[in-house]
């Protein structure tokens, strides 16, 4: 299911490829393609209509546009956020609506829970935790001496959603952090994506100093 329009997801892109709303408006000012990912996403989507769409060049006329298209992601974005951490009976801690993030806690489980917008695999749930059975990624058990056990089944499906949000939202992992296993170098991201600094609406410097 695609939620959101070609224009909302160009300006979400953007967005968090640290451009402001002005520079994004300057940028799709006379018509601009589409970033290859949007483009991709939209052409293996099921929305006929945005799929035709996406292949013409994106016009975005002026600053307050891009701001009100902007303005329309989020709230849709919230939206479905909220609507995941109900469904999973979350308690929620945060919302943070521009950087598509929701950090909330689930008391049966007795962790804590995170839900992240992206375009390519839509809301991502993820469940805080140190091991699988008692072991990493690779079956290393946390216990020393202990034999190496199964890989975890889903190690490759976790993969695929971390780098999916580390695209999207371009954060970047120190070379300590990337050689961490996936348990711990998803709080990472995780932290990472809440303390990302976002341009928002800052109007760009005019002149030089």
């Amino acid at each position: 299911m695609v939620l959101l329009s070609t224009h909302e997801a160009v300006v979400w892109w953007e967005f968090h490829h640290a451009k402001t709303t002005s520079e994004i408006a300057v940028e799709y000012g006379r018509g601009k393609k589409a970033p290859q990912y949007i483009i991709n996403f939209f052409t293996q989507s099921d929305s006929e209509s945005e799929s035709n769409r996406i292949r013409e060049p994106i016009l975005l006329k002026d600053a307050a546009y891009v701001s009100r298209v902007l303005n329309r992601a989020r709230k849709k974005i919230e939206k479905i956020l909220r609507s995941h951490a109900d469904s999973h009976r979350l308690d929620i801690e945060s919302v943070q609506d521009y950087k598509g993030i929701l950090i909330g806690f689930d008391y049966q489980a007795g962790t804590q829970v995170y839900i992240v917008y992206t375009m390519k695999l839509g809301p991502i749930v993820w469940y805080r935790h140190d091991s699988y059975s008692g072991r990493l990624c690779d079956g290393t058990s946390f216990e020393n001496g202990a034999p190496k056990g199964e890989q975890c089944p889903k190690s490759i499906e976790c993969r695929r959603t971390l780098d999916t949000i580390l695209l999207e939202y371009n954060i970047g992992l120190r070379p300590d952090e990337e050689e961490l296993y996936m348990t711990r170098q998803s709080i990472a991201i995780f932290n990472k994506l809440a303390a990302k600094e976002t341009p928002r609406y800052k109007r760009p410097k005019v002149g030089s100093e």
